[in-house]
C-alpha cells in the first residue's frame, strides 16, 4: 500500500521565526513514505493509530509540565528508535498551532536523514565543528508540513567533545528560546552504545524509551532508566510487539504507557 502525503496544512496560529521561514526543504515522495513506513503524517492511516495515541498522551504531559525539549532513546542499537521518532514527530506536527522540530543528536550514527532518504548540504555536525555561523543554516522543513528537521550525518569520533562544547550549550539555549508553540524532539543514540545519551540528557527535559520486544530485557530497561536519572521518563514504547495494535502488518505496539511494568519484571 502506498502512503500519500497529506494536503498542505493550514498555517500555524503564530508567526514562525524568520530562520524557520528560510529553512531548506526536504521533499518526500510516496515511494519514500512507503519504503520507510512513515505513516505519522496521515491522520486517517490506520497504522498511524499508535503514534496518534502517543501524540495525545505526550501533549497532555508536556502541557501540564511546561517541558519543551524531549528525547527519544533506547537501551541498545536497532530497536527502532528513529523510526518511532520520525513517525511521532510527524504525528505531532499535524496538531493545529503546533510546529515540530526533530533534532538528530546521534553524532556517531545519525539516521534521521536516512529515514527521510534525503541529501542535504549542511548538518548539525558542521555547526558544532564551527563550519557554520548559525545552527539554523542546517535547518530543513519537510515540504507541505509543519515538521522541521535538524539532521546530523553522523560518524563523528569526537562526539563526546562536541556534546560538551560551548556551541552545543548555545544550541540548547537557542532551542529553549524558541516560541512555546515549537516542540523540540531529540533523537539520541542508544544508552549502552556510549555515554553520549547521558551527556545530552543533562540539557533536555525528559525522554521516552523505545524497547524492542523479544530482544531488550527488563534488566536493560531498569539499568537504562537508572543511568538516565534524574531525567524523567515519560514512558516506554514497546516496538515490534506482535499481539498489540496492527500485528497483521508485521509490526505493532503495545499500550505505550501501560507497558511500564515491563521494566519491573524479573528477568
Amino acid at each position: 500500500m502506498n502512503y500519500a502525503m497529506p494536503e498542505p496544512l493550514e498555517s500555524v496560529t503564530f508567526t514562525l521565526p524568520s530562520a524557520f521561514e528560510r529553512a531548506g526543504v526536504i521533499s518526500l515522495g510516496e515511494d519514500v513514505l512507503d519504503r520507510q513506513k512513515i505513516v505519522g503524517f496521515d491522520s486517517h492511516e490506520e497504522r498511524a493509530r499508535p503514534f496518534n495515541l502517543l501524540r495525545s498522551q505526550i501533549t497532555r504531559s508536556l502541557e501540564s509540565s511546561g517541558q519543551q525539549i524531549i528525547a527519544m532513546t533506547s537501551a541498545t542499537p536497532a530497536a527502532g528508535k528513529t523510526f518511532v521518532s520520525v513517525n511521532l514527530a510527524a504525528a505531532l506536527s499535524r496538531i493545529t498551532g503546533r510546529t515540530m522540530l526533530l533534532c538528530d543528536f546521534d553524532l556517531r550514527r545519525g539516521s534521521v536523514l536516512a529515514s527521510l532518504e534525503a541529501d542535504v548540504p549542511s548538518d548539525l555536525s558542521a555547526y558544532l565543528r564551527g563550519e557554520l555561523d548559525d545552527w539554523t543554516q542546517a535547518l530543513y522543513r519537510v515540504a507541505d508540513t509543519d515538521l522541521f528537521v535538524l539532521p546530523c550525518i553522523g560518524a563523528l569520533r569526537r562526539s563526546g567533545e562536541l556534546l560538551t562544547s560551548k556551541r552545543f550549550e548555545e544550541l540548547i539555549a537557542a532551542l529553549r528560546a524558541l516560541p512555546e508553540e515549537i516542540l523540540v524532539m531529540a533523537d539520541l543514540p542508544p544508552v549502552f552504545a556510549s555515554d553520549d545519551a547521558l551527556l545530552t540528557m543533562e540539557h533536555l527535559d525528559s525522554y521516552m524509551l523505545v524497547v524492542e520486544h523479544g530482544r531488550n530485557t527488563a534488566t536493560q530497561v531498569r539499568e537504562t532508566i537508572a543511568l538516565l536519572e534524574p531525567s524523567p521518563c515519560l514512558g516506554t514504547i514497546l516496538n515490534r510487539y506482535r499481539g498489540g495494535f496492527f500485528d497483521a502488518y508485521g509490526y505493532g505496539y503495545g499500550d505505550p504507557y501501560g507497558i511500564k511494568n515491563y521494566g519491573k519484571e524479573k528477568r
